[in-house]
């Protein structure tokens, strides 16, 4: 019996650690099972349950670009138990995103994109019939209101960047953070598209919606861990509730902007996005929508993406160009000497106007390559059995397109570390398009942002008029640090300027 009994206690004892030992033993043989699963391309091989993950660190746009050094355009690394493709380089990322379109357009099955917009989102969607449906629907109604014909947006845009200005210039030269401006100016032309007008920065309904994105943007900036780690459901409840929370607050803000709409919507006359989406669910066939199972549902949360997808972006970029100006005041001054030589300083500039403002465009493409603010983009996933680039891609594998790697890839942009928007001019002065050909910033193929002209016309006009009527500086003794803080974008660390007004 004592035989039995110190047999049992050593058992005991040492049990808890053969079963550890098979546990890794046992994950390890899934891991390398399932990367060959997925695809035949190179990586760095995965701890067990949590991947790559902790070698990620806080930039992972950077670590998953030096990773290219080594094994190349196309690699896999294994986020939580999830393979996962990386793209690099601008060749690799064409094949994939242009020739082979329809192979790298799905969207991965995350847990958490089944509660953004009551899962009947376009932008989380997966690709097929209806989403081709819903994005058409989206395209046409961007296109009403942002066609250079008939664009009341842009008068709105001109309008709010002079409120913007006044905002900047009325901190009279003492330490100011462009930040919360600057999102409400963006928010304001949201607002104009979606809902068909402009509020003022004390009204309730329009800060409510500027606090619930930042929230949302704040959330999802820090990740959802279930959507790669299923088994974490299970300990991050908490958190994820005030997700789901976020989300039925917006719904609830859209619902009401929405029922207002019907209670004065009138078909000959369209005042915004949501007039324009409320006809679409009128003037499309019933079993048009039923054979691809699209609902007037999904047409009519398309506002909410709007929103969110015309937010953050734009507002993080603009950040970003009063960053850059401060702390480069040679080309402050060169993007400032062009506009008043080309337009003055008292006209009102518009979208026109890029046409003769090359360096003032320059830039602007300069910010968008040098912050890079979206370099993952969202997240793909291969819609069938592939190949690129010699490697074989199983259907439904989760994919990252690194955009970062571009944008810093030195055979492509000459010292990509440097703030430089000459690079984008010819040696006529002009913009070469070639050079603007290499980035992606909208991204590409059938993903491809279709708000892009909305965002190239938002861009030039606040950050013209700003170099038109302002004046950035860096404080002294107090020069910010120009790097990004990581999340769902790439936003500038928080920073302070001096602002005066142009003489």
């Amino acid at each position: 019996m004592a035989y039995f009994s110190g047999t049992l206690i050593g058992y005991l004892s040492i049990s808890p650690l053969v079963l550890i030992g098979c546990v890794i033993t046992l994950s390890l043989i899934w891991a390398s099972k399932n990367r060959k699963l997925a695809s035949t391309a190179p990586g760095p091989f995965p701890w067990p349950l949590i991947g790559n993950l902790v070698s990620l660190g806080k930039k992972p746009h950077r670590y998953l670009t030096e990773l290219r050094a080594t094994y190349g355009d196309v690699f896999q690394i294994t986020m939580g138990t999830t393979p996962t493709i990386v793209l690099n380089g601008l060749k690799t990322i064409r094949s994939a995103m242009i020739k082979q379109a329809e192979d790298f357009a799905g969207r991965p099955d995350f847990y958490s994109f089944k509660f953004i917009a009551n899962g009947k989102s376009m932008g989380f969607g997966d690709y097929g019939p209806r989403w081709k449906m819903h994005r058409r629907i989206a395209q046409n109604s961007l296109a009403l209101f942002t066609n250079k014909r008939n664009s009341p947006i842009e008068m709105a845009i001109v309008s709010e960047a002079d409120v913007l200005t006044s905002n900047f210039l009325g901190s009279e030269g003492a330490p100011f953070d462009p930040h919360n401006e600057i999102y409400l100016s963006v928010g304001n032309i949201i607002c104009a598209l979606c809902f068909g007008k402009r509020y003022q920065r004390d009204d309730e309904d329009f800060t409510h919606l500027v606090k619930m994105n930042d929230e949302f943007m704040a959330f999802a900036a820090a990740g959802n861990p279930v959507d790669i780690m299923p088994w974490m459901r299970h300990f991050t409840k908490s958190s994820f509730n005030k997700f789901i929370g976020i989300l039925e607050t917006m719904n609830k803000f859209s619902l009401k902007k929405r029922q207002e709409h019907l209670d004065t919507y009138d078909a000959s006359h369209m005042r915004d996005i949501t007039d324009a989406l409320i006809k679409a669910t009128d003037d499309i066939p019933d079993e048009d929508k039923e054979a691809v199972g699209l609902t007037d549902e999904h047409i009519l949360t398309t506002v909410q993406e709007l929103i969110g997808a015309g937010f953050d972006t734009i507002a993080s970029s603009l950040q970003w160009s009063v960053l850059f100006m401060a702390t480069h005041p040679d080309v402050q001054e060169a993007a400032h000497a062009e506009i008043r030589e080309k337009v003055g300083v008292n006209r009102q500039l518009s979208f026109d106007d890029i046409d003769i403002l090359p360096y003032t465009e320059a830039c602007m493409l300069e910010i968008l390559r040098h912050s890079c603010i979206f370099p993952f983009a969202l997240p793909h996933s291969t819609t069938r059995d592939t190949i690129l680039d010699g490697h074989f891609i199983r259907a439904n594998t989760l994919v990252f397109v690194n955009l970062w790697s571009v944008n810093h890839d030195p055979e492509v942009f000459n010292n990509p570390s440097q703030f430089d928007p000459t690079r984008f001019l010819d040696c006529d002065g002009n913009i070469d398009k070639n050079t603007a050909d290499l980035f992606l910033p909208f991204g590409a193929g059938r993903r491809k942002c279709p708000g892009e002209l909305l965002a190239r016309m938002e861009l030039f006009l606040f950050f013209s008029s700003m170099i038109q009527k302002c004046l950035f500086e860096i404080i002294p003794g107090k020069e910010p640090v120009i790097d990004s803080k990581y999340g769902l974008t790439l936003k500038p660390l928080d920073f302070k300027v001096a602002v005066s007004a142009r003489r």
